[in-house]
């Protein structure tokens, strides 16, 4: 199979995926298809992709935390470099036939890992910012206006603490709703996708990788990537709780007696 036979089939086979296409995951998954072509021949399977992806994302954070903002383009580029090999995994799993649920199992958590050494190391240039300052003074400006260092660093600890949240909640909810479905013999939806739109979210963690690109030119983007961040967690939270609440009030007794009743049987 040439190339360009190559590249129609793989963006065939992704015909079927769920994204929005005005976004930067759309212009990332497009430059994909044309990347995922050297891992075909190369005959990479979709889980050593994954790794490679992982290592990537972990080299440009590390970058970063060394090399400071002198370095900081050069790990914003791995960064993206880790985000499309990222994509080129589903695209040879799919084009070889080859899904599994423990290579999605292990995208997911690779994507976690690379999130949480990436936003250290953002982290870091916020502290080499705000931590030399706040002997001097107590506040600074960030787009016109003034914002004390002391609620730059909570909210930017906040916010990184807030991110495993937007990865467990959904976990936890869905697990806990199989859990019911099976005890109680109940259809409670594991997944809020068919009962609210997310549209919101999803644009947020688009805009956030803007951000991240943006703060080449100045660390107020990345303090206000932490900001979407952590409205994003918040958000995630929310719906999560309200929906857990309204379908999950159920008296714990129910579940002691159902199993009372299947005992003596």
């Amino acid at each position: 199979m040439n190339i360009f036979e190559l590249i129609k089939k793989i963006i065939q086979v992704n015909k079927g995926q769920i994204y929005n296409i005005i976004s930067t995951e759309a212009l990332l998954r497009a430059i994909a298809w044309y990347v995922t072509p050297i891992f075909y021949y190369l005959r990479i399977t979709p889980n050593v992709i994954s790794v490679i992806a992982l290592l990537t994302g972990v080299l440009a954070s590390f970058v970063i935390m060394i090399g400071g903002k002198d370095l900081y383009l050069y790990g914003v580029m791995i960064y993206v470099l880790s985000i499309i090999f990222d994509h080129c995994d589903g695209n040879i799993a799919r084009l070889r036939n080859m899904p599994t649920f423990f290579g999605r199992f292990m995208d997911g958590l690779f994507d976690i890992i690379v999130q949480g050494f990436m936003q250290i190391a953002l982290l870091s240039l916020i502290l080499t910012d705000v931590l030399p300052s706040i002997q001097e003074t107590s506040t600074t400006h960030i787009m016109g206006f003034e914002v004390n260092l002391i609620l730059i660093l909570g909210i930017t600890l906040l916010s990184l603490f807030s991110t495993p949240m937007q990865h467990m909640i959904p976990d936890r909810y869905g697990a806990y709703c199989r859990w019911i479905n099976e005890e109680h013999k109940l259809s409670l939806s594991p997944t809020l996708r068919t009962d609210v739109s997310f549209r919101f979210v999803d644009i947020l963690n688009d805009i956030q990788l803007i951000f991240i690109i943006l703060g080449v030119l100045s660390n107020q983007f990345i303090f206000i990537y932490f900001i979407m961040n952590l409205v994003s967690s918040i958000t995630m939270v929310s719906f999560y709780f309200y929906y857990a609440k309204k379908r999950m009030s159920i008296h714990a007794n129910d579940h002691r007696t159902y199993l009372n009743e299947k005992d003596k049987l």
